[in-house]
């Protein structure tokens, strides 16, 4: 991702730190790595869940809008 390894955890503490619990946690040993969490696993599925109910909530205006888009020059 051209991301430096402190900068990704960097960033990983800060999610964690949204959350009530860790939602990735460091995986022990030499290879090193991170897993999600089970509360990561639960906000995981919720948030794509919340993504797909916007999704289908908004698909008529979504369609609606479409048919203002001027077409696409190729």
């Amino acid at each position: 991702m051209g991301m430096s390894y402190r900068r990704t955890w960097l960033l990983v503490d800060s999610v964690n730190r949204l959350f009530i619990e860790p939602v990735v946690a460091a995986r022990p040993g030499g290879g090193g790595g991170a897993r999600l969490t089970e509360s990561g696993r639960e906000v995981l599925a919720l948030y794509r869940q919340a993504e797909q109910q916007a999704i289908e909530g908004a698909a008529d205006s979504l369609r609606r809008l479409e048919e203002y888009l001027a077409p696409v020059l190729s």
